[in-house]
């Protein structure tokens, strides 16, 4: 069980609690106190919290006893899908799709912004709560036992953000649409359209979201005629209509129509970016879709999985000019069906050096290779598989095999703190360089308790002479061999 957070919340809020019982009643336009009936039984909804729109999701779509309910990304996924079972006396358990157990208030407590679990359904007043429908057709939710509001804890509007329970005092944070699963909501395709599923490392700049590393992508499901983008400066831009093969726009920038004259119905496009790296300064910058007149986009669910590779310029897929969608990250993730990305970057090594070489064991924790600190918000998105082929560069920066193995243990640690329940890879690289220290790691993290970690043994799979174009860099058709052995190893475990 979680103690309620001692964050203290804005002096706002600490307002609005304190003068609840009269402006609830009064003053609060809107809002009502009045219970109504429930939505349609046996019905599955979205719950979504009507300041942030974010929904209610149980964490790391977990099936343990007091998994905590936090705020997150719509992707479809049955672990945001809840149904209302009557109670009873005005009130409704809410059961969560994925586990069938029920959203509870943790040990009945009756404090502010205690946390909100899911746990088997007992019959106790904390796991029965109240709908009064508001007059935007929103809903307070109320729990029977703290006679608490659900509420997005501190206004927060990044995923991974708690659901607590809070003084009721009819603010957006406390309201919650009920959509029902498969509903769509017409979207603007702008960059903070809900309905946008964004993959890899995106980060805000202003009005314009940046890709940073290799291998982010956007993808949308539309209506219209016609789909373009809004681009800032200069790029490459690769795209897929209608999961159509990939195609290239070079150096293009402005809004890029990139498809029209389509038929009636719903459209899907995904668009991409060749990666800034060395010489290459290219802006991937994206200002979100450009839709036909009476167009709009629609919610499109994310896959269950998304693999996340660590690596250097193989794992980028360079210098191949087609990549990333001719790597094997980008082959590997599309034939699982699963979201991917590739944190990497050429040259790059495992252990940062003296003589500059990018130690992906602490670069893995920023946004991109050219921001100056650890940046990255883990919370974004949750990997459950990731995928590590480091130690081609390490040798000719002078690691010596005992700082590589102690290394690779720590960044075996900090993925693991990253993605406490992925799945996660050691590939021993293609050139044999510090395969023994790669299979140790992995050993001592297993012995260390870590049961999801597993070494990659890749001998044989790379011939220089006829895989690779310079006796390092596999060829397409090399990236191909690698995904073609990869993939199945991936899948058995996800």
């Amino acid at each position: 069980m979680h103690s309620p957070s001692s964050r203290p919340r804005n002096r706002l809020r600490w307002i609005a609690a304190t003068l609840g019982a009269i402006l609830v009643a009064t003053l609060l336009p809107g809002f009502t106190s009045t219970a109504t009936a429930a939505p349609s039984p046996g019905t599955w909804y979205a719950i979504v919290n009507g300041h942030s729109g974010l929904a209610v999701d149980i964490e790391a779509r977990s099936t343990a006893n007091g998994a905590l309910a936090v705020l997150w990304n719509r992707t479809g996924a049955t672990n945001q899908q809840f149904r209302f079972v009557d109670a009873g006396g005005g009130y409704h358990r809410i059961e969560a799709r994925h586990s069938g157990q029920v959203v509870e208030v943790s040990a009945k407590s009756t404090a502010n912004g205690a946390d909100v679990v899911q746990w088997p359904s007992n019959g106790g007043t904390n796991q029965q709560w109240q709908l009064n429908e508001q007059a935007d057709g929103s809903y307070e939710i109320v729990n029977r036992n703290s006679g608490k509001a659900l509420d997005n804890w501190e206004g927060a509007t990044a995923p991974g953000s708690r659901v607590s329970q809070y003084d009721r005092n009819g603010a957006a944070v406390q309201r919650w649409r009920l959509v029902p699963v498969g509903s769509a909501q017409a979207g603007d395709g702008s960059v903070t359209d809900p309905n946008l599923q964004y993959y890899g490392r995106w980060a805000a700049d202003g009005s314009w979201r940046t890709m940073g590393w290799a291998g982010g992508y956007v993808e949308a499901a539309f209506t219209g005629s016609s789909i373009g983008v809004r681009l800032r400066n200069s790029i490459d831009m690769y795209y897929s209509v209608d999961g159509a093969p990939e195609q290239w726009r070079r150096n293009v920038s402005g809004n890029v129509t990139i498809a029209s004259g389509l038929s009636g119905g719903t459209h899907t496009v995904r668009i991409g970016f060749r990666e800034r790296a060395g010489s290459y300064t290219g802006d991937p910058a994206f200002g979100g879709f450009v839709l036909a007149s009476g167009g709009s986009t629609t919610s499109i669910a994310r896959p269950a999985n998304f693999v996340e590779f660590i690596g250097d310029s193989i794992t980028v897929g360079q210098p191949n000019g087609n990549r990333p969608f001719t790597a094997y990250p980008y082959l590997v993730g599309e034939a699982l069906g699963a979201g991917h990305t590739q944190v990497a970057q050429g040259g790059a090594c495992l252990v940062s050096t003296a003589d500059g070489c990018y130690g992906m064991m602490d670069w893995f924790r920023r946004s991109s290779a050219w921001v100056d600190r650890d940046d990255w918000n883990f919370s974004t998105y949750r990997a459950t598989a990731v995928v590590i082929n480091l130690g081609t560069n390490d040798v000719g920066h002078g690691v010596s095999t005992v700082e590589f193995n102690r290394n690779y243990v720590v960044l075996l640690e900090r993925v693991r703190q990253a993605y406490p329940n992925a799945e996660i890879f050691a590939m021993g690289v293609f050139r044999n360089r510090y395969v023994t220290e790669t299979r140790n790691a992995v050993q001592t993290r297993v012995d260390a308790g870590d049961s999801r970690v597993h070494f990659v043994d890749t001998s044989g799979w790379v011939d220089p002479a006829t895989d690779t174009s310079d006796n390092v860099h596999p060829t397409d058709a090399g990236h191909q061999k690698i995904a073609g052995l990869l993939t199945p190893i991936i899948d058995r475990y996800l």
